[in-house]
Formats: C-alpha cells, structure tokens, sequence
C-alpha cells in the first residue's frame, strides 16, 4: 500500500502523535489521522506543526475513557456529532487533536446534518465533501483511500466533490465556498472541475441562507489566500460573489494591485468595495463584528492628509492610516507622482509605535487643577497642542500647562 513520505509528515512523527494514536488503537480498535493533514503531506504543504484530526470507530464515550485513563486532557467540543478535543502539550505550547467517530449524515437541510456512527470506513470518507480530504493515515503511515479516487486526484492536482457535487452541496452549502477556497489554495493555475462548477453556480442563491458568521469565516480565508484574485473573480463569474458579499465588485483590478502589499483578508476584501455604503452593507452580511465594521467605515469614509501624517496615526490608528494610504495606492496608475508618498506612508504605519502622552492628573493638580471638568478639557486640548509640536518631552509639557494656567 502507498506510504507518506516523511519530508512532510512530520506532524505523524510527532511523539504526540504518536502517543495519541497508540492510545486510541489498543485492542482491536482502529484510529487514523485523516484529511487536511494527509492531504497536505502528499501534496508537499505540511510540516511538523501542522494540525491533525482524526478518525476513529471507538465511540466518543470510549475515546474520552481512554484519554482520560492516559491522563490525556479531552474536551467534548462536539460530543453530539462524535468529536472529541485532546490536548497535549509540547513545552509551554498546546496541541489540539480532533477525533471524530465514524459516521454517516442521514439527515441534512445543507445547514446542519443528523448523524449515525457507523464502523464503516468508506461511508465515512463517502460523507466527506472533496475526494482528496477522504485520505486516511495509518500511525506508520500507510495510506487508505475508501472510495479510490483521492490518491488519483491529488496526483493529478484536481479538487473534486465526491460523488454528485450537488447532492454534497446540498448537504452544506458552505461547501460551495470551500470548493472555491481549495481549489484556489491548492491548485490556482488549473481550471475548475467542470461538474463542480455546474453545481455550484447552480446553487448560488442557497448561499443566502447560510449565518452571516460562517460566510464570514470561508470567505476571509478565501481572501487570505496567494490567489485570493483568482478565486475571487471566479466566485464572481460564477454569481457567487454577491450572495457572499451583499454587494457588486468595484474593481477586481484593485485585488490583485494589494496582494503583494498585504496578506490581510479584510483589507483585501476592502479592495472591492465600490463606496462606504458597502461596508455597512458587508458588515451587516457577514455579521461582522464592531471593531471589523469601524475598521471598514474608517477606511472608506475618513481622509487621508499625507501633510499631517503624524496626527493622523496617534489620533487615527496605525492600521486605519495603513488602510487608507494602501487602498488609495492601488488605486493609481503605475505612473502616477503620488504612489510612492503613499506606499511611504504605509510603510511608516506599519513600523508605528504610539508615543505615549506624559501628561498625567497628578502634574494638572501640583499645578493648582482642582479635580473636574476643566481638567479634562485642559488634558484634550494639550494633547492636541503636544502632537501639533511634533510629542515634546516631560518639560515641555508642563511649560505649556504653566502657560495655560497664568
């Protein structure tokens, strides 16, 4: 049978791993790493620190059993759906290990499924959404492929729905999003599998109704990734874009001009909004959360003054100035005299350490302040004057109290 190169599976070789499965596969029962770490590992993506989930035909009753009789820290994370959480620890840093019964879907509404566990290795790779994520691994690492299609795709570099793609879409429809975000991952440069296509563009209304927060996380991974461009106009030609997003595309042009600025998935997400009512027509989608939703409106409704660059990022924030001069820079020609002023000002954003300002009650009362609304008015107007003066030291500031004060 085929084997795991050990160049990549590191994460197999982990004692933790090792120690994990050991416990698990005692008396006749039968547990194997599975998914996105095998996946990775054949394809060349996977090093020792990568996440591992697995497979087991123990029941979770037993699996926590035995975790605990090995003093092996488990939490029921999803108990009702048959998986548990073991934690181990490698120094001071926590490794969490899903594992999940076996288990066939026999009820779904492409939102939520009904479960039954099973001891039957291919019905649960036949669940699974994409030949390549039904690979399972053994602790030596000798590889099983239930359906006999995985280990062709993956040597072919083609992402697939097992099975009927739609009746898997139909299953979840987040999984039309997860398509996208590993094909695009995984291999950017090929064309789509045409039957997954089909079935997603068929599908693209169901999208509507997924919670705001689970587009939410699919979609800033998508964003997240090398070919976030890509994947983003082919979400778009596939009239899926918009169910996402709950707007129309600005610029795709803009996407691909901020990649090699910023691996940021908002940011990148930004680039494609058209004017500032999107943002709160995508904060409200997505079920973005409040700092999310501030950082959209201050990008694209606050000014960028290169002139008071200073002022802007103590009053305004790092991220928000970064933000404005980075989206403003791909915005222009290659040519044009304002880009390296603003690719400048990026840059001094992201090196941006905030001064802190030494005005503190203490010095305001030993210069005869009594406790009060004057006090603070007199704190916001000096820290306006110490910015305007380019943050003067201690003395200074307090010269500038006495002044105000006689």
């Amino acid at each position: 049978m085929a084997q795991l190169e050990k160049t990549y599976s590191g994460w197999l070789e982990r004692r933790q791993t090792q120690h994990l499965l050991q416990v698990l596969n005692g008396d006749g029962a039968i547990t194997r790493c599975v998914g996105g770490c095998v996946r990775d590992a054949l394809m060349g993506l996977a090093n020792v620190d990568t996440e591992v989930d697995m497979a087991t035909d123990l029941p979770p009753e037993e699996v926590m059993a035995r975790l605990k009789k090995a003093k092996i820290k488990c939490v029921p994370t999803g108990i009702k759906h048959g998986t548990v959480s073991a934690i181990l620890y490698e120094g001071d840093s926590a490794l969490v290990y899903e594992i999940t019964t076996l288990r066939v879907d026999f009820t779904t509404d492409g939102r939520h499924a009904e479960v039954a566990f099973t001891e039957d290795w291919q019905g649960d790779a036949a669940r699974r959404d994409f030949t390549i994520n039904a690979l399972y691994a053994d602790a030596d690492g000798t590889l099983h492929d239930p359906i006999e299609q995985g280990l062709a795709d993956i040597a072919a570099a083609r992402v697939r729905f097992i099975g009927d793609a739609q009746a898997r879409i139909e299953e979840d429809y987040l999984r039309i999003l997860r398509y996208f975000r590993f094909h695009y991952r995984l291999t950017p440069d090929a064309a789509p599998d045409m039957a997954a296509l089909s079935a997603c563009r068929a599908a693209a209304e169901t999208l509507r109704r997924l919670s705001g927060e689970r587009k939410q996380q699919e979609i800033l991974k998508i964003m997240a990734l090398p070919a976030a461009d890509k994947a983003a106009r082919a979400l778009h030609e596939a009239g899926l874009l918009r169910p996402v997003l709950g707007f129309e595309p600005h610029s795709f042009a803009s996407l691909t001009a901020i990649l090699p600025f910023s691996a940021d998935p908002l940011l990148r997400m930004m680039a494609l909004m058209p004017s500032a009512d999107a943002a709160q027509v995508m904060a409200t989608t997505l079920r973005l959360s409040k700092k999310q939703t501030m950082r959209l409106v201050k990008a694209m409704e606050m000014p960028l003054d290169l002139l008071a660059l200073s002022k802007m990022l103590y009053f305004d924030g790092a991220e928000s100035v970064a933000d404005r001069a980075l989206l403003a820079l791909v915005s222009l020609d290659q040519g044009h005299d304002m880009r390296a002023a603003l690719e400048e000002a990026a840059t001094e954003a992201a090196a941006y350490q905030r001064p802190k300002f030494p005005l503190t009650g203490k010095m305001m009362q030993q210069a005869g302040m009594a406790d009060g609304p004057a006090m603070g008015q007199m704190a916001v107007a000096l820290e306006q004057w110490w910015v305007a003066e380019g943050f003067p030291n201690i003395d200074a500031v307090e010269e500038e109290l006495k002044k105000r004060l006689h």
